[in-house]
């Protein structure tokens, strides 16, 4: 939803007589505000996206315009604007060829047009576009929440989106201070860089839009292949790495929905994937993965699942707590029945999983099914403690 280089670019070129000299697969990048750049000590106040506008008026130092580009290329910036002519009557061949070989916008405008209304007129533009994702923000909030959103609205977004296709919704719920907001902020914005709708651009050219709602952020990408979701979920851990690594972050994707109606459902399930992300210390869980876990964690009362696992693997666990715990014995009668439920009851298999002998697990199998009173012959009789196992591993 921000505003690009090349979509401003394309608006304005004529009236600024505007000429790109190298850089045009960067031309996708995403612009969050212009600034006159005389000096290239202020780069380090840049945060990102930022479009800067020269007049070249130190080029007469050896190396010092090749320095500003990759300066503002390290910062993140989204490119510049260099007004030649009077200072400087042509860019350097070596500045041409560093911005083309890193993907960095480098345009030209002649000395008669004025910086001053350039620079006007895009942030001008930027904060218009800044008011309109704040309304479309809210139009898409309420289709997050399943509420009605007016026609009309649907009808401009028509124009971007395929309304009745497919949605992909990524949901990240993050534990930030103060001082990291700041840090997730334009982690955020790299994530949207990763996107690109330009015909020259390389990036994932799929319709998409990133919101901050209060307690989380989601991002939801249009008719999005599934076999690109793996790239993506790889470039989020990596844009995200700081918070990942601190466990500060879970990602939870959601199924893929029909139709825009329909994301209230999708973000649901990618709330529930992040939850079990979260108890599971994972950092990312897809919904289509979660099997069973996908029921459980629908639940909307977890002390029901609680109460189940309580009454099902309570005699066991109170057993080993009195026999078990301090008795040196590393596998108890639940990590026993654990394991002969995931061996298919085959003495063998949990003998070699928990490094017991034959004998002692057949020993304490025959008292598991003697404290709880069941066989666990039968899929009928193994099931219920495989589902409170799932509800175990859930750590409500």
């Amino acid at each position: 939803m921000a505003i690009r280089f090349w979509e401003i670019y394309e608006e304005t070129k004529e009236k600024y007589k505007l000429r790109i000299l190298a850089g045009k697969n960067g031309m996708d990048n995403v612009i969050g505000w212009v600034h006159m750049l005389e000096d290239e000590t202020i780069i380090n106040r840049f945060s990102g996206e930022e479009l800067a506008v020269t007049t070249g008026l130190k080029a007469r130092i050896d190396g010092w315009l090749l320095h500003l580009v990759a300066s503002m290329k390290k910062a993140e910036s989204a490119g510049i604007i260099i007004n030649t002519g009077m200072y400087l009557k042509q860019v350097p061949r070596d500045v041409i060829d560093w911005c083309e070989a890193h993907n960095f916008p480098l345009l030209e405008m002649p000395w008669e047009i004025s910086i001053t209304e350039l620079t006007q007129d895009y942030c001008m533009r930027i904060m218009q576009q800044v008011r309109k994702e704040e309304q479309y923000g809210i139009m898409f909030e309420r289709l997050l929440k399943g509420k009605d959103v007016p026609d009309d609205f649907l009808e401009e977004i028509g124009i971007r989106y395929h309304l009745d296709g497919t949605f992909r919704l990524f949901y990240m719920q993050p534990q930030y201070t103060a001082e990291e907001k700041i840090l997730f902020r334009q982690a955020a914005l790299k994530l949207e860089n990763v996107f690109g709708l330009w015909q020259n651009g390389t990036k994932i050219r799929y319709p998409y839009f990133l919101m901050d709602v209060k307690e989380y952020y989601v991002l939801a990408v249009n008719d999005f292949p599934e076999e690109s979701v793996a790239e993506l979920t790889s470039q989020i851990r990596t844009i995200f790495s700081y918070f990942f690594e601190r466990k500060q972050l879970c990602l939870g994707i959601g199924p893929e929905c029909h139709g825009i109606r329909n994301l209230s459902r999708a973000l649901g399930r990618a709330r529930i994937a992040a939850q079990m992300a979260l108890r599971m210390e994972k950092d990312v869980v897809d919904f289509d993965q979660m099997g069973f876990f996908g029921i459980l964690f629908s639940s909307d009362d977890p002390e029901i699942l609680k109460d189940y696992a309580d009454r099902l693997l309570g005699p066991l666990e109170e057993y080993d707590r009195l026999h078990h715990s301090g008795s040196g014995e590393t596998i108890g009668y639940v990590e026993t029945l654990r394991s002969y439920i995931a061996n298919d009851r085959s003495l063998i298999g949990v003998s070699r999983d928990t490094y017991t002998h034959r004998n002692t697990v057949n020993y304490r199998i025959q008292n598991i099914k003697r404290l709880l009173d069941n066989e666990l012959k039968t899929t009928a009789d193994l099931f219920p403690y495989q589902v409170a196992f799932c509800i175990r591993d859930m750590k409500l």
